[in-house]
């Protein structure tokens, strides 16, 4: 009789495999390597997750999940923008959200050779959920559009720069600095 899974040892291995990808790049993993990093051979790695790429996306899921769930109320105020920013974007001096924000990039780099579009997607939901606020807050509709993009992008820029010169980068700063362009932007529109 076959045994039961053991429901512990997927997210032991999401955690582990996560540890281990602060370290690692995207390409240097495969499911053997992970094997030796679990001290194991593949076959559970298969077993959970079938592909390295279903278990590299059960990281991402999992380092996003404390992010997924953030909206941001149209008709919120000045500060709650700054804060959903910093919320979305920031808290880099995480070790976990500073790998949320490489593996952004790295996956994201390569989605659309992939045939994939799950940071595409997120970017999109990004973008809409400022011009939302945008819009909420006196923009037309086009303005507010391209206002959100511009201020999604500066958000990956300023994640960006963490990444790559974390010491002389202060990402919430620049974050709450991209909101007060968004805001002193309504004042300008409502004028």
């Amino acid at each position: 009789m076959p045994r039961k899974p053991d429901p512990t040892l997927k997210p032991a291995i999401i955690q582990k495999v996560a540890l281990h990808l602060r370290d690692t790049k995207l390409e240097d993993v495969s499911v053997r390597s992970l094997g030796r990093v679990l001290g194991t051979s593949a076959y559970p790695i298969v077993y959970h997750f079938g592909t390295r790429e279903a278990l590299i996306d059960a990281v991402v899921e999992h380092l996003a999940e404390s992010v997924s769930t953030l909206t941001l109320d149209p008709e919120a105020d000045d500060l709650a923008l700054a804060d959903h920013l910093v919320a979305v974007f920031g808290g880099l001096d995480d070790p976990e959200r500073a790998l949320a924000a490489r593996l952004t990039f790295e996956l994201g780099a390569v989605e659309s050779l992939t045939g994939r579009d799950r940071e595409q997607g997120v970017h999109r939901d990004r973008v809409a959920a400022v011009a939302a606020w945008c819009r909420a807050h006196g923009y037309a509709p086009d303005a507010a559009e391209h206002a959100a993009r511009n201020a999604v992008r500066a958000a990956r820029g300023a994640q960006w720069a963490a990444i790559v010169d974390q010491e002389h980068t202060d990402t919430d700063a620049a974050l709450r600095a991209i909101a007060d362009e968004l805001v002193t932007g309504a004042q300008v529109c409502a004028a």
